[in-house]
């Protein structure tokens, strides 16, 4: 009997834990969403949606971070550097965003 409780309430906690990650993840991407229709979609697109003339961003892999850190932050071809403009916390947002709608 006390197998059964014990693994319920194991199942429970387990539960409560993936639906306040679930949730704190939710707002990290929404968050990223609002940076991201503020400060990108004016060249990447709206919704992530690439025009031909920028990057695809869904296209970045999970492996591909620090590539994308270094692109936001310094700059690369046509994209503004945003160092100093952009925290890191709003940097992690961008990036909920973007990989929330890889392909």
């Amino acid at each position: 009997m006390r197998g059964i409780f014990g693994s319920a309430t194991g199942a429970l906690i387990g539960a409560l834990l993936c639906a306040a990650a679930s949730a704190q993840d939710r707002a990290q991407i929404e968050a990223g969403e609002a940076l991201y229709d503020e400060h990108c979609a004016n060249c990447h697109g709206e919704k992530l949606r690439s025009t031909g003339a920028m990057p695809d961003l869904r296209e970045l892999g999970a492996h591909e971070r620090p590539r994308f850190d270094q692109a936001v932050l310094d700059g690369r071809g046509q994209v503004l550097a945003w160092r100093g403009m952009l925290d890191a916390q709003q940097l992690d947002q961008l990036w909920a965003y973007i990989r929330s709608r890889a392909r």
